[in-house]
């Protein structure tokens, strides 16, 4: 394979990867809530008691960075990313009836120690966080358990339009009046691939550079220039990086065509994983 073909494939991956995340929600009337699981942080979660855990459910926008970047924020023990905020005859969702229909939202579930971070103060983290489009599947959204989180998260729209400037939240200019506020509805958990998605591609792009760099002989001095008479199936070292690195791509692609595990995660999964570890 030469460096050329390699490095086309490895645009093909990502822009496959981005562009589908790029394609462009109906509020129901159940106050059911749900939740999933996903990585925890272990050190806060030790001097956690099961009854300050908290879960909450937000439309950021595109679900991959929002996700990462809530975990990282105190008092957040898990995220999970996932599908939510279609009327309830809908069937379970993939991730192509998301980017293609006008019912599904890219959600990012949370459990919060509510001892350490605040309802209001973890809807602050929302704003400032989120990625929002302008479809419903990037749709800017809370979703309130029951009346009391209504209450809240009204409150808190209200008072933050008033106490911005100009009703600018941020200096990008996106408004706290964007932000709408709806029943929490089934939730399924988003495909495998979606989940810790930006932890992983990191990996992954790292393993694509060296096989490319490989492919392309980069290597080749290595070791006294031993690497150029290794033979692998009657492919050179060289040969092996590409056919490795073209296996990958594949395999990356073939993951998303063939990915369906999707599934609806009921009230209290999320709190249990996180009590339970």
């Amino acid at each position: 394979m030469s460096p050329k073909l390699a490095f086309a494939i490895s645009l093909l991956v990502v822009f496959a990867s981005q562009a589908s995340s790029t394609l462009a929600f109906a509020p129901t009337q159940s106050w059911s809530t749900s939740s999933s699981t996903t990585t925890i942080v272990t050190d806060v979660r030790s001097t956690t008691s099961l009854f300050a855990v908290r879960e909450a459910t937000f439309g950021m926008g595109c679900f991959w960075e929002p996700s990462e970047s809530l975990l990282k924020q105190p008092g957040v023990l898990a995220t999970t990313v996932g599908y939510t905020g279609a009327p309830p005859n809908k069937p379970p969702p993939l991730y192509d009836t998301v980017c293609f229909g006008k019912d599904w939202v890219e959600a990012v579930r949370v459990a919060y120690d509510d001892e350490v971070v605040s309802y209001n103060q973890l809807l602050d983290h929302f704003f400032e966080l989120q990625k929002p489009g302008y479809s419903r599947q990037y749709a800017s959204i809370v979703f309130v358990d029951d009346k009391t989180e209504e209450k809240e998260a009204g409150n808190w729209k209200k008072a933050s339009i008033a106490s911005s400037s100009e009703k600018q939240g941020r200096e990008n200019g996106i408004s706290y009046e964007i932000v709408e506020i709806e029943p929490a509805s089934s939730f399924y958990k988003a495909e495998e691939y979606h989940q810790r998605y930006w932890e992983k591609k990191r990996l992954q792009l790292a393993f694509g550079l060296a096989l490319i760099a490989g492919e392309s002989g980069a290597y080749s001095n290595l070791f006294g220039g031993a690497l150029e008479n290794v033979q692998v199936l009657d492919l050179s070292f060289d040969g092996v990086c590409g056919a490795l690195f073209f296996a990958g791509a594949v395999w990356l692609l073939v993951e998303r065509a063939i990915a369906r595990d999707v599934r609806e995660l009921k009230q209290g999964d999320l709190i249990a994983t996180v009590t339970k570890n």
